[in-house]
């Protein structure tokens, strides 16, 4: 049995059955609500709108460029209040890669949002929501694979966003659930602009923390304080544009959001401790790399 396809363009007033194989629907609602089933795991993909989701007593808000996990549980209430588009997809029941036989994770709690960007699932997630938007007829031949796909690849930014929640310095759970997820909306917002500088005080706005706590908690959770997250990431695109040898080095500083060429280097000495060229030649294993122009 494969994964089943279907596009919901009306709100539904009862929970559908879960489908063994999984299910994929697009979906274009018009504002209102809709009861949602969620007798297996899932996730939900907001591309353009918003979606706000009632769940065990409290209101989850998925924005575009978001995506929420849910765990499979009791159905519940989802509202959009504009119009929305989205892709929700219902892991098979075999799955347990979320809370398993024992119930919800004690750490992730039955209900994730996480940026799309910030991982290889969402960022696949999103490229599909968007062909099968533009394509409703490709849905059904493209399923099986999404489903397949992310049921592979869940796990790890699961597993990530466990081992961020513990390490934050907090004690009562559910407030270190609720830093994660303002955390984890500063971490996309990174993600979703690593071609342009952007300040602490923009960050600490965007997660509604101080900036004394966004720099604290972020270097906690993911590793490094904010501003050198995100430079890892400009510097990471500027490195893939020149290792697909499409263009200059100061095409790749002008898309990583550096002023030139030279300040690209700066950054990428310190970063990867060499200059362009020489990462270049390293990377390729091969001495003979044609050298770029400046």
């Amino acid at each position: 049995m494969s994964a089943a396809f279907s596009v919901l363009d009306a709100h539904l007033d009862a929970a559908r059955p879960a489908s063994p194989a999984g299910r994929l629907v697009l979906s274009k609602l018009a504002p209102g609500r809709s009861v949602i089933g969620a007798s297996a795991p899932s996730l939900k993909m907001v591309l353009d709108g918003e979606e706000i989701y009632q769940i065990d007593g409290r209101s989850v808000r998925v924005a575009p460029g978001q995506f929420l996990y849910l765990d499979a549980g009791e159905s519940l209430i989802a509202t959009n209040r504009v119009t929305t588009l989205g892709l929700c997809l219902s892991l098979p029941t075999s799955w347990t890669g979320g809370g398993g036989a024992e119930g919800h994770d004690p750490v992730l709690g039955r209900a994730l949002v996480l940026s799309a960007s910030g991982s290889g699932v969402g960022r696949a997630l999103e490229r599909y929501g968007r062909a099968i938007a533009r394509d409703p007829s490709a849905g059904a031949r493209l399923a099986p694979e999404v489903v397949a796909r992310t049921a592979r690849a869940l796990g790890e930014p699961l597993a990530d966003s466990r081992a961020a929640i513990e390490s934050l310095k907090v004690v009562k759970s559910s407030t270190r659930h609720a830093l994660f997820q303002r955390l984890e909306r500063a971490r996309g917002f990174l993600h979703a602009n690593d071609s342009r500088p952007g300040s602490l005080s923009e960050l600490a706005a965007i997660a509604s923390l101080s900036q004394f706590h966004l720099a604290r908690y972020f270097r906690l959770a993911f590793g490094q304080p904010p501003i050198g997250y995100h430079r890892s990431l400009r510097l990471a695109r500027a490195a893939e544009y020149l290792a697909s040898e499409e263009g200059t080095i100061a095409e790749a500083a002008e898309i990583a959001g550096y002023s030139d060429s030279v300040s690209l280097c700066h950054a990428f000495r310190r970063h990867y401790g060499k200059a362009p060229r020489a990462w270049l030649l390293e990377a390729a294993g091969a001495c003979d790399h044609e050298p770029l122009a400046a």
